[in-house]
């Protein structure tokens, strides 16, 4: 049976009563756009933290002194796509440093290979990975040979029920994720904290410091930069922690995370961590 639709006239009036309506008042006007989201569109500028130190390939500075590296190529084009300018704001020394700007709200933004982070995420909204990536153990190999000698064990983890554990030191980059991975993996061991991933490289190098923890990107980039590193420093295969790079996005902004969410889902020009290191390898010999 074909029920009746009613006569056309009706149908019309009835439209017309609902856009006398406030939800038809709603949809017949521009839409209201979100305050957080507002806020940005009336100052032209997006404001985001990137870490002050260099820490190639994500983020170097150019013979200007604008930010290079992959981390400021993809905020200028969150920008773009924004509809507004970048600033970039440098002031923190450390990762943990750069989340402290954007929790206060001296930035909109950072993007500047950042991991989340239980600890972290108390203060701001995090988004979506747009870099999947492992934290990595590098250790001495001719320390490590003299402890398979000493000490009989195969595998790396099996040092922290060593009697000798409290002498052995571990790095991590000051500020940044690992150290409380460190601090859980490895509790008996020292714990010392770099200013760079260079100076804890060399560190882990010469065999003053055993072993480090750092992100498997900023590792490999570091590798391939520096070949013979491999004579003297292995990856441990098994120790791969988690740690995906985030936006961070200030604590009053949660339509402004939804927006880069669906930026980074939609973005065709994102990079994987390996075309990363490819593509800014050559780029950083030009930088001073």
């Amino acid at each position: 049976m074909i029920q009746r639709l009613g006569n056309p006239l009706s149908i019309l009036m009835r439209l017309a009563l609902s856009l006398m309506s406030p939800m038809g008042q709603i949809l017949a006007d521009e839409p209201a756009v979100f305050p957080d989201i507002q806020r940005i569109l009336d100052a032209g500028t997006i404001r985001v933290a990137v870490r002050a130190r260099d820490a190639a390939p994500m983020i170097m500075t150019d013979a200007d002194g604008s930010p290079a590296g992959s981390e400021p190529d993809l905020a200028r084009d969150l920008a773009k796509k924004f509809g507004v300018e970048v600033a970039f704001v440098r002031t923190a020394d450390t990762y943990d440093g750069v989340i402290g700007v954007v929790a206060r709200q001296e930035a909109d933004i950072a993007v500047s290979y950042l991991s989340g982070g239980m600890e972290r995420a108390r203060y701001v909204f995090f988004s979506d990975p747009y870099i999947r990536q492992n934290g990595r153990l590098v250790y001495n190999r001719a320390e490590f040979a003299k402890l398979k000698r000493d000490y009989r064990i195969e595998e790396l983890r099996a040092m922290s029920d060593l009697p000798v554990a409290t002498e052995l030191q571990v790095g991590v980059v000051e500020g940044s994720v690992y150290a409380t991975n460190l601090e859980r993996d490895f509790p008996r061991s020292r714990l010392r904290r770099f200013d760079s991933l260079d100076e804890m490289m060399a560190a882990v190098r010469s065999g003053e410091t055993f072993a480090a923890l750092h992100g498997g990107l900023q590792i490999d980039y570091y590798l391939r930069r520096n070949p013979a590193t491999a004579i003297y420093i292995a990856l441990d295969p098994d120790i791969r922690q988690s740690s995906d790079i985030r936006i961070a996005v200030r604590p009053d902004a949660p339509n402004l995370l939804r927006w880069i969410n669906l930026y980074l889902a939609d973005h065709v020009g994102m990079l994987d961590d390996a075309e990363i290191v490819r593509r800014y390898l050559n780029r950083e010999q030009d930088l001073p």
